[in-house]
C-alpha cells in the first residue's frame, strides 16, 4: 500500500503519535517517526506498522526541544525519500515536573511554574513547532502539503482558560497563533495548517493520574468533563489528523478542530 506519501510524526510510537501514524500508515503513507528514547518501543512499532500496513517507517531519536533533533528529522526525509514531505504533524509533548501531582498555586496565587518550565514548554511546543514547519514548507509541493499541530484544551476560546495549565497553556496558545499564520501564509501554496484539541485520551500520560485518584475518581472526572462520558482513543484523534492530512481536507485551514467527546461544551 505504500506510495509516494511521507509524513513526520513527532512523539509517534505512542499514545495519540502512535493512533496518528496508525491512521497515516492506513491511508498510504510512509513516515518518519520521532521518539525521545524508548527505543525497544520504538522499534515495536516500525516493525508492527511496516508489517501491518506495508509503508517504510524510520526512527529518529532525540528530545523535540533540540535543534538537532529537528535536523535529523529532516535529514532522513532527504536520504530515504529524495527530500520530498507531504505532511508534517506535531504530536510530540511533555510534562515538567512530577507526572500526576496536581498543580498548586504560589503562595501569591501566581500560577507561573516558574522561568525553567516557561522555557521547557516554549521549547517543546512553539519553537520546535516553528523550526519544523520552517523546513518543511521547502519541501512541501505546492497544492500538496498538510501541517496538523496537536495542542490542549483551554488555548483558544473553545474552552475557558484553565488556571493549573497556566505555564504550558502560554506555549501552546502560542503555537496555535503559528498556526493561523502559516494557513494564512502558505494558503497561495494551497499547503494547509490546523489544530487539533484533543480532550481526555486514553493515553500513558493519564497513568499517574490514575494511579492517584483511582479507578472511580478517573470516572467521576471523566462524567464531569466529557459530554459524552467516555474516554477517547487515539485513534479517534489519529483520524481526524489522517483526514486533515488528505486531499479530502485540502480546503480546511487555519482552524482548531476539538476531538474532545464535547468537552468544549461544557
Amino acid at each position: 500500500m505504500s506510495s509516494d506519501k511521507v509524513a513526520i510524526v513527532t512523539g509517534g510510537t505512542r499514545g495519540i503519535g502512535y493512533g496518528t501514524a496508525q491512521e497515516l500508515a492506513g491511508a498510504g503513507y510512509n513516515l518518519v517517526l520521532g521518539y525521545k528514547e524508548n527505543h525497544q518501543r520504538a522499534e515495536g512499532t516500525k516493525a508492527e506498522l511496516e508489517e501491518t500496513y506495508k509503508v517504510r517507517v524510520f526512527l529518529v531519536a532525540g528530545g523535540t526541544e533540540e535543534e538537532a533533533t529537528v535536523d535529523a528529522y529532516f535529514a532522513c526525509v532527504d536520504e530515504n525519500f529524495g527530500g520530498k514531505l507531504t505532511a508534517l504533524v506535531h504530536v510530540a509533548g511533555g510534562h515538567y515536573g512530577p507526572q500526576g501531582r496536581p498543580p498548586k498555586p504560589n503562595a501569591d496565587g501566581s500560577w507561573f511554574a516558574g522561568w525553567e518550565a516557561y522555557e521547557y514548554y516554549q521549547n517543546i511546543y512553539p519553537r520546535c513547532f516553528l523550526r519544523l514547519v520552517e523546513k518543511a514548507v521547502t519541501r512541501m509541493e505546492d497544492g500538496r502539503g498538510y501541517i496538523v499541530a496537536v495542542s490542549g484544551v483551554g488555548c483558544n476560546n473553545n474552552t475557558p482558560p484553565s488556571l493549573p495549565y497556566f505555564t504550558p497553556g502560554m506555549a501552546k496558545s502560542s503555537m496555535e497563533y503559528m498556526v493561523r499564520n502559516y494557513a494564512k501564509q502558505l494558503a497561495p501554496r494551497r499547503i494547509t495548517c490546523n489544530t487539533i484539541v484533543p480532550g481526555i485520551i486514553d493515553t500513558e500520560g493519564w497513568t499517574p493520574v490514575k494511579e492517584r485518584i483511582g479507578n472511580d475518581g478517573m470516572e467521576g472526572m471523566i462524567n464531569r468533563l466529557c459530554g459524552m462520558k467516555r474516554w477517547g482513543t487515539p485513534r479517534e484523534v489519529g483520524g481526524v489528523i489522517a483526514f486533515l492530512c488528505s486531499e479530502k481536507a485540502s480546503f480546511i485551514t487555519g482552524v482548531a478542530i476539538p476531538v474532545d467527546g464535547a468537552f468544549h461544551l461544557k
